[in-house]
């Protein structure tokens, strides 16, 4: 993993996701996980805002809703952001960060059950931009997260207290 495929806190997120019963961590561009992009348009023209090209979506594999019939298509094109558990935690032990909580997960996205938990720290409501049919919410989901996966806990011992 490069310096540039590090998570960097408000630029880029940590997120799992569970896809076909197989979980898989990826560290990407926060902006790729609004899964309904034209809710998320809708909500800014709906504030005043001005926005260019409103049915250009190439910037996410012009992908306008990610869900359970489009994320296989999406996460073939973001394999390469693809990170290993191990990896991670390599990461964390190393120190490969900026500031701990560039490291702490952001979202986990159930594309089974049709599910988005935030846990991202900024106002970005990304658990309000999911499609239809969908459950959204913010909270913290760390602990539901299969032992495996856990890439802060070594040894029993939970990185992300060492972090600082």
């Amino acid at each position: 993993m490069q310096k540039s495929d590090m998570p960097k806190y408000a630029e880029t997120i940590i997120v799992l996701v569970k896809y076909n019963t197989t979980y898989r961590w990826y560290i990407t561009d926060k902006e790729l996980w609004f899964l309904d992009l034209r809710k998320r348009i809708a909500a800014y023209i709906n504030r005043g805002f001005q926005i260019q090209n409103s049915e250009d979506f190439s910037e996410r594999f012009d992908i306008d809703i990610l869900n359970e019939n489009t994320a296989g298509d999406f996460l073939n094109k973001i394999i390469d952001l693809e990170a290993l558990t191990k990896e991670l935690t390599r990461m964390l032990e190393q120190k490969m960060y900026s500031h701990i909580s560039d490291m702490v997960p952001s979202l986990y996205v159930d594309f089974d059950k049709k599910k988005l938990i935030s846990y991202y720290p900024e106002p970005a409501s990304y658990e309000d931009c999911i499609p239809f049919g969908w459950i959204g919410k913010y909270e913290n989901f760390l602990d539901s997260i299969p032992v495996h996966l856990k890439f802060w806990i070594k040894q029993d011992v939970n990185l992300f207290l060492q972090g600082e």
